[in-house]
């Protein structure tokens, strides 16, 4: 039986193209998402950026369990540059690790 570990986390991997490795402009494009979606309030979501690649051309982002839906849908409907692309999503952070971009 598989047992799981409580989190109160979401931990989220993107693919970001064009690359960026400036994490304010990459937070500030996932605020804009949120905001064109959900407007002024989910607009300023508690979001954590705990590793961006070196190159630019990947985020892992951190929030809240409850607010990671609402991330993904806004994410999804967003045109803004950069663009941020799904990988994974785990509420374990070291499951991130092993994850390839989908083609």
């Amino acid at each position: 039986m598989a047992r799981r570990l409580p989190s109160s986390h979401r931990y989220i991997r993107f693919a970001v193209f064009p690359p960026c490795a400036d994490a304010l402009t990459l937070r500030k494009t996932i605020q804009d998402a949120l905001g064109q979606s959900f407007g002024l309030v989910y607009s300023h979501t508690y979001v954590d950026v705990p590793w961006l690649a070196e190159d630019g051309t990947a985020l892992v982002v951190r929030m809240g369990e409850m607010d990671a839906p609402k991330l993904l849908a806004a994410v999804t409907a967003s045109n803004s540059t950069p663009r941020l692309s799904l990988v994974k999503e785990s509420s374990f952070l070291p499951a991130l690790l092993c994850a390839e971009a989908l083609a």
